[in-house]
């Protein structure tokens, strides 16, 4: 059984996670963890492969911490609210973040009121219920809170997905609208010094990014399906196979 995202998250590689290579190490290590598409897609087959998250979002972070440690029964128990100031004051921070990440679709932080488009498709309990049965497989799972330098040096598979160099950056203009933007985003990113981390990482090395970025060099993987109806992203791909 592949596993499927614990919620739907901007830039998530889960759905394209197929047509990268497939892990040939007992580990993964996601630098820029998000919703950690490719893990759980291959996770799927090889569930007992150790799975290492960094994530520099503390938002982020925290939610995995909470669905990493948090039994399916206390996950289960969550009410199927549409808002999270009806949440009981019991609710824990990680559940509080986890709900409003599923009241998305897609969105980069969570929500405070479940989206129309969520409402719609049934609520966000229909992910509540998918993290009740999937919890158990990610129990052995790690997540670091820190940027990508806080990654072990390990050899493994790495997936590198961090915000794009050109469509990744913070928008902070009053109602700006268009491009998604991300609360830890491209314009703290340090290209150059990312791609010398890169070459020196012991392993596997897959390198996601968007067309027209520089820092690496990279190749057409294809076109794929973008966040939204129409759109489409032209992804691109560095790849270093090794083993040492």
């Amino acid at each position: 059984m592949t596993l499927r995202p614990f919620w739907r998250y901007f830039g998530g590689k889960w759905r394209a996670a197929p047509r990268y290579p497939a892990p040939v190490h007992d580990m993964i290590v996601e630098p820029f963890a998000g919703a950690a598409g490719y893990s759980l897609h291959w996770q799927g087959d090889f569930w007992r492969r150790a799975v290492v998250l960094v994530e520099k979002n503390p938002v982020i972070a925290e939610v995995w911490r909470y669905l990493i440690a948090t039994p399916s029964r206390e996950i289960a128990a969550l009410p199927a609210v549409e808002h999270v100031d009806d949440l009981p004051s019991a609710v824990p921070e990680g559940a509080r973040i986890f709900i409003g990440l599923c009241f998305g679709a897609g969105d980069t932080r969570p929500r405070a009121a479940v989206s129309p488009m969520v409402r719609r498709d049934g609520g966000w309990s229909k992910l509540r219920d998918r993290a009740v049965r999937q919890v158990h497989r990610i129990r052995h799972w790690r997540i670091i809170e820190g940027d990508y330098t806080s990654a072990p040096d390990v050899i493994a598979t790495w997936f590198v997905n961090p915000p794009y160099q050109v469509r990744g950056a913070r928008d902070t203009r009053p109602g700006a609208r268009g491009r998604v933007r991300y609360p830890c985003g491209a314009d703290e990113l340090d290209f150059e010094a990312l791609a010398t981390w890169c070459h020196a990482r012991h392993g596997q090395v897959i390198v996601c990014e968007n067309e027209g970025a520089v820092w690496l060099p990279f190749r057409s993987l294809g076109v794929f399906g973008a966040a939204s109806p129409g759109a489409r992203s032209h992804e691109v791909i560095w790849t270093r196979e090794g083993t040492a």
